[in-house]
């Protein structure tokens, strides 16, 4: 049922009328906290897609409008598409959208006393609030006010999108957490570490963004659910954008800092508490965005210091100058400069696994690109385009994946890095 069949189902074909009855509009209500929502029903016209129905319920009486937030669904050019309607004399707000039935995506909303709600905002820019929806059973995807529970984002997954279960998993994870405040390269970043309940872990990853893997999706606990062998886990975080932009937007000195100086002090540290820790072919570093950019940099700069890397919707787009936006890609008829680095680089002995969504337009060529001169470098190289956009909701899915064909390679070749190329594949 799309949102126009909901409303004449529950109070009538005429949707001009002036008010609802209470007593329908709390039926309403308590059937879709039963159900949950997003509602899914199958399209008629496509067995490959479906009708999502998107509903929130606003109790004050100056909201005037409301827009659905959904990442690479009703943002950038296709913001009208979110735009919801309201059932005339109640709080029911909601607008069906036929999507992909494998798609994953995170949404909110954002409510507003103006016949029109506020543009979105943008990477540079903060836009209005947006709340979760209270009626998806699955916890909301990141919530970054604690004194403000119901705002953030929730997830949508389609009924054939990869099992993410892992990520509400009920168990903690069995070993430790420490954080601390470090200075990289100048900069004051908050750095987590997990420790698993072994001395002999069999991995060590690096993640950049680690305020949102450890305090907003329990990265720890993820991998322990997902079966995973016991790994460390350090996540490198930042206490502002504007901070994160500095450490992460191409700082190269920033990266040599972690290198060099970070992570040979945190392996100390570990060895003084009895931690025997892997290899470098077991040392993994992880990233999206400016994060994934990062950790190819990483592998570009110091490809001894790692033995894999996890780079997910890389902002490909960066190059040096300072003044490198994403619309670059619209103007280049080249290779990214990354890639061309690459190119000219002696093939580094390490893994790579790279990921981006269906819906980021112009990174999945260049990103393919970038897989296929690692792969004819001679690099372990896998390519994963998954169903979604530039999304936390998806890199949560391509880190597990990433991190389980790591393992697999490294069972199959237990000498570490021989040099095969793996045939990049798209999911």
């Amino acid at each position: 049922m799309r949102f126009t069949d909901i409303q004449a189902a529950y109070f009538g074909a005429d949707t001009g009328i002036a008010s609802a009855s209470a007593d329908s509009e709390e039926r309403f209500w308590n059937d879709v906290a039963t159900l949950g929502t997003p509602i899914v029903n199958p399209c008629e016209t496509d067995e490959d897609m479906r009708d999502i129905t998107f509903l929130y319920r606003v109790t004050d009486p100056e909201i005037r409008s409301v827009r659905l937030v959904a990442n690479r669904v009703t943002d950038k050019h296709r913001q009208a598409l979110g735009i919801m309607s309201r059932v005339p004399g109640t709080g029911i707000w909601g607008v069906t959208l036929t999507l992909p039935a494998d798609l994953r995506c995170s949404y909110g909303f954002s409510p507003s006393t103006s016949d029109m709600p506020e543009p979105m905002g943008t990477g540079r820019n903060v836009g209005p609030s947006v709340f979760v929806d209270g009626f998806n059973a699955d916890a909301p995807l990141r919530r970054p006010n604690v004194s403000e529970p119901t705002v953030g984002t929730s997830v949508f997954s389609g009924p054939l999108a990869p099992d993410h279960s892992m990520w509400s998993s009920a168990e903690a994870a069995p070993g430790f957490v420490t954080t601390s405040v470090r200075e990289i390269g100048g900069i004051t970043c908050p750095v987590h570490v997990y420790t698993p309940d072994t001395k002999r872990p069999e991995g060590l990853l690096v993640l950049f963004d680690g305020d949102d893997w450890f305090e907003g999706l329990d990265v720890a606990r993820a991998c322990e659910a997902a079966g995973l062998p016991p790994i460390v886990i350090i996540g490198i975080g930042a206490r502002s954008r504007a901070l994160r932009v500095g450490a992460l937007g191409g700082n190269r000195e920033f990266l040599k800092q972690v290198t060099d100086e970070l992570l040979p002090q945190i392996e100390d540290d570990l060895g003084q508490q009895g931690y025997a820790l892997p290899d470098r072919s077991q040392r993994i570093v992880g990233g999206q965005s400016l994060g994934g950019l990062s950790a190819l940099l990483m592998a570009l700069d110091s490809p001894t210091a790692v033995g894999a890397v996890l780079a997910h919707s890389s902002s490909l787009w960066w190059h040096p100058g300072g003044e490198a936006s994403p619309a670059d890609l619209n103007r280049l008829n080249t290779d990214t400069w990354l890639t061309c680095q690459f190119s000219e680089a002696k093939r580094p002995e390490v893994e790579f696994h790279l990921a981006v969504g269906s819906r980021e337009d112009l990174m999945i060529d260049h990103t393919r690109r970038l897989a296929e001169v690692l792969s004819n470098k001679g690099c372990e190289t896998s390519l994963s385009v998954y169903q979604g956009g530039h999304d936390f909701a998806c890199w949560r899915g391509a880190l597990i994946d990433g991190l389980r064909a790591h393992f697999r390679q490294k069972a199959q070749s237990p000498s570490g890095n021989d040099g095969r190329a793996l045939k990049p594949r798209q999911d």
